[in-house]
């Protein structure tokens, strides 16, 4: 199944759209389009030429179809007399003590529910002291996956709930230009995941918009760095299976289809994992394939010594470190069966092996964000349980390891990150590029953001004044 692309460029203002037929900016008229573009929006008008891949996959039953059309609108940097949308953090992955990436996302409150607006992505040269607008999602878009490879490649993919299309974005010049990759897929959307191990190898997983009682998944591979995708495995394709719940017999043996959809994350072309649950409202399991995605099986945890009377619920896919990737770590939740808030454990899992076994490191009280820089070294923020909405001091205790979490210590601070949470906000992201330089996210009960940075190793913590770089 082959996907076209398109070139644009985001410079200024506007944004430029090479025609897929003749391959030249339209700056009259193209030898297949007799109409002249417009001004300020540069568009084709080529009557949509249909491809039709057809793909007998597995059973023999399925088709793919894909609908490649020209040149349609574009996220784009806003007009001249439009404001460039206010900083809201909605995560930061910084690459070195330089240079890094971020997702922009304002949050507004409606009719009972935060919905995020502004969704963009942003770019940092000096340490997030200053952020450049790089891409802009819809007014619509509600969402936006990215994979950020160093500091010139990404992708990322923006959608809504109840899309139809899947536009991926991709740039390899630190967000100057993007490459955009259009297709149709089965069903509407409600989000997707992103996932590139390297700059040619990616996996997209598209989750269609579901009930309540389960949870699908579409996933997509790329072997050219986002230029052509092929559908590499569903959950339509399942054709029944054994509640993991109830222990039924086989579930863990290898399935040609998805048991289910959710977040991923690929070591290589071959080895990667799945989080998700069967149902909205069940736990999660981790799953593993060895083949691409082409097949998938339960990956089991072993619950920490000392502990009894719970369940081990992985809360993210696994993440690798270089030089040779065999080293990672993998963050989870203990929980009692009581289910109480207060007796959430964080538990991280170590691999030294590429993720063929995982080995439990020392539980840490409640339930937090962390970042580790190698499979040893890493940071854990502990909060105190506190009522979301109140604005009461949040307090909490930074903890940090050099062994893979099998021993922790609080970090003494000179000026520690409760020190920031003085009107009830909470640490929603930390991200640590070496020992001692890491940057935080603090979120307080209206959903506005502050940056945070420390440079010694989180025991001194201070606000960052970014500003935003035209």
């Amino acid at each position: 199944m082959r996907v076209e692309e398109n070139k644009t460029s985001l410079s200024g203002a506007q944004s430029t759209v090479t025609c897929p037929y003749c391959w030249r900016k339209p700056r009259g008229r193209c030898a297949r389009n007799r109409r002249s573009p417009k001004v300020r929006q540069t568009e084709c008008f080529i009557k949509p030429k249909l491809l039709f891949y057809l793909a007998l996959i597995l059973s023999g039953d399925l088709f793919v179809f894909v609908s490649a059309a020209c040149c349609d609108s574009l996220p784009c940097k806003p007009q001249p007399n439009q404001p460039l949308p206010k900083l809201e953090f909605h995560f930061i992955h910084m690459i070195d003590r330089k240079t890094g990436w971020a997702e922009n996302a304002r949050a507004v409150l409606i009719t009972n529910h935060w919905r995020y607006n502004d969704r963009a992505m942003l770019r940092t040269t000096n340490g997030g002291k200053s952020w450049s607008y790089v891409l802009f999602a819809d007014q619509k878009d509600d969402s936006m996956a990215a994979c950020f490879y160093d500091a010139h490649t990404a992708w990322a993919v923006p959608t809504f709930d109840g899309a139809t299309n899947v536009a991926v974005f991709h740039t390899m010049d630190g967000g100057r230009s993007w490459n955009r990759v259009k297709f149709t897929p089965p069903s509407v959307l409600l989000s997707s995941f992103l996932s590139f191990p390297d700059a040619k190898h990616g996996w997209l997983m598209l989750i269609p918009d579901h009930g309540m009682n389960s949870e699908p998944g579409t996933l997509y591979r790329t072997e050219d760095g986002a230029k052509q995708w092929e559908l590499a495995n569903s959950t339509r394709w399942r054709d029944g299976y054994r509640d993991p719940e109830g222990g039924g017999p086989g579930f863990a043996n290898r399935h040609p289809y998805l048991i289910c959809g959710g977040s991923i994350a690929f070591r290589d072309a071959s080895v990667g994992w799945k989080v998700g649950s069967l149902t909205t409202t069940t736990r999660n399991f981790l799953f593993i394939t060895r083949d691409g995605g082409k097949h998938w099986q339960l990956e089991p945890l072993p619950v920490p010594t000392g502990i009894h009377a719970g369940w081990i619920q992985p809360t993210g896919p696994p993440k690798f470190f270089p030089p040779d990737r065999q080293d990672g770590i993998l963050p989870a939740r203990f929980v009692l069966e009581d289910g109480r808030a207060t007796n959430f454990d964080t538990v991280i899992y170590d691999s030294d092996d590429g993720g063929l076994s995982w080995q439990s490191a020392t539980p840490v009280k409640f339930d937090g964000v962390w970042s580790f820089v190698s499979a040893r070294q890493g940071w854990i923020w502990s909060p105190q349980p506190h009522d979301t909405d109140s604005t009461a001091p949040g307090k909490g205790t930074l903890y940090h390891t050099n062994d893979g979490g099998r021993s922790w210590r609080p970090v003494r601070p000179a000026k520690g990150l409760d020190k920031h949470l003085t009107h009830g906000q909470n640490i929603v992201q930390l991200d640590f590029v070496d020992g001692q330089c890491g940057w935080a996210i603090a979120r307080d009960s209206h959903n506005f953001t502050q940056l945070l940075h420390t440079a010694d190793g989180g025991k001194t913590w201070g606000f960052i004044q970014a500003t935003i770089q035209p």
